[in-house]
């Protein structure tokens, strides 16, 4: 069915929205399609009500009070909840479909969670009773929040540091990050090394520093001559410091011991899956014996915290596919899991190639059974984050041996500190109280980041000055 939303509440457009999006492919939004009209009121004594109609189905209209204890900030809270709940409710109705994460839209939900908790209600009973949250999901999340305690909000006073370097040995099909296939024999390594360096020199940070974690792309698909370079450029102090060598055939001896000098004490060395067949099907350059190869070097060349990433619903991959490379995941015991719902994002090969990934139950049975498997090996979900495009609008997962949490995937999700942001992309993040985040990107393309390196210098120093 298309659909086309009437609103009289227009500043809440886009959630609803986001509400049709997240129940397709059942329905579809469509400048001629049939109108669904979703209308809010709210009179002089401050009473609420909602009302989603669409021709020949059956209404809903409710009615609510709003607290006369409540703000300006928590009316527009609490009547855009009560909009897309009804909404949602009207959109379940209509598909005959239920959401796992209810009338949840955001990419953080661990955010609602904590803004419950503030209201002084049961976060639990309110996800699962109020926003139609699944109880299992529910669960996930009062997992998370227990497992961050101790590092949410701690050390407000320091800052992180992000530094992104956006090359990569061969280009994944499920990614749309803009990074640059690396040419053995006319590249921009040197340049971007160059710049990168001033970029991250150029700022005297005002804070401690709490974690550092450096990204991509493929950082470690740097020569290892360049990427001491950037790590001692860097300069840690005995901070956690994550670097991503996500793709196992970019790690050698040398770069590991490079790491291990430079400070670094967490590396992602991320298979994806376990599969040979899959692995050649989504552009990894690499085989299943590399990752064991690559994971074995690493555990005897260094003392490193190591997180493993996979990506559910990877084309042709069945439940016992995907169950085997979490089993075998489990059986090296790396510090960090972390499970990503494939998302098609546009730009990348699978969006351009059409690729369907779309079956609710085979995604949630795989979301589901790693969350099982790795509670039962010892393993806790610590943060999570969603994505759009995501078959059954799941969620990607992060999960820690105790104690073993990454402090900077738990920062970035919660937004609970200043970040400074190094590279081609990358994104400074200055918080200002009261739910005030100031921020600023760099040029995304490494040609254009090269040209106005000054330019982004001069405005990075002015934003941390401010």
């Amino acid at each position: 069915m298309n659909l086309k939303i009437v609103t009289n509440t227009e500043n809440f457009r886009n959630e609803l929205e986001d509400v049709v999006r997240a129940f397709e492919p059942y329905v579809s939004l469509q400048p001629d399609g049939e109108e669904l009209t979703a209308n809010l009121f709210v009179d002089e004594k401050r009473a609420v009500k909602t009302e989603i109609k669409i021709k020949d189905y059956p209404t809903i209209s409710r009615e609510y009070e709003l607290d006369p204890s409540w703000g300006p900030l928590l009316i527009k809270r609490n009547l855009k909840r009560c909009l897309k709940r009804d909404f949602y409710d009207f959109m379940s109705n209509l598909t005959k479909k239920n959401l796992a994460y209810g009338s949840l839209t955001g990419i953080r939900p661990t955010k609602l969670y904590y803004e419950l908790l503030s209201e002084g209600k049961d976060p639990h009973r309110e996800l699962t009773e109020y926003f139609r949250v699944s109880d299992r999901k529910a669960r996930l999340l009062d997992d998370i929040i227990q497992a961050q305690k101790g590092i949410y909000l701690a050390e407000t006073e320091k800052a992180d540091f992000f530094v992104n370097i956006p090359f990569c040995p061969s280009r994944c099909h499920y990614c749309s990050f803009i990074s640059e296939v690396i040419n053995p024999k006319n590249n921009r390594l040197p340049a971007y090394v160059d710049a990168l360096c001033r970029d991250i020199s150029a700022v005297t940070l005002r804070k401690a520093r709490r974690a550092v974690y450096v990204g991509g792309g493929t950082p470690t698909s740097l020569p290892a001559e360049l990427l001491e370079r950037v790590l001692r450029e860097i300069a840690a102090r005995g901070e956690e410091f994550t670097v991503e060598a996500g793709r196992p055939d970019t790690l050698t001896e040398e770069k590991i011991a490079v790491m291990k000098e430079c400070g670094v004490t967490r590396l992602s060395v991320n298979p994806q899956t376990f599969k040979q067949e899959t692995l050649d099907i989504i552009g990894r350059r690499h085989t299943v014996e590399d990752i064991f190869r690559t994971y074995d070097l690493v555990r005897k060349c260094g003392d490193f915290d190591v997180n493993m990433d996979f990506i559910t619903m990877l084309p042709g991959e069945t439940f016992e596919d995907f169950k085997s490379s979490i089993d075998t995941a489990i059986s090296l015991a790396p510090e960090n899991i972390t499970v990503h719902s494939l998302s098609i994002k546009r730009g990348s090969v699978f969006a351009e190639n059409n690729y369907d990934n779309f079956s609710d139950e085979l995604s949630l049975e795989m979301s589901d059974y790693a969350f099982d498997a790795l509670e039962k090996a010892g393993y806790r979900p610590y943060y999570t984050y969603r994505q759009k495009n995501t078959s059954g609008r799941l969620e990607n997962i992060g999960y820690a041996r105790p104690g073993k949490e990454c402090k900077y995937n738990i920062d970035i999700m919660e937004e609970t500190h200043d970040i400074y942001a190094s590279g081609a992309g990358a994104i400074s993040k200055r918080l200002f109280g009261d739910g005030l985040i100031k921020r600023l990107a760099e040029v995304k393309d490494i040609k254009g980041y090269l040209e106005r390196i000054d330019e982004m210098i001069e405005k990075k120093i002015a934003f941390f000055a401010e």
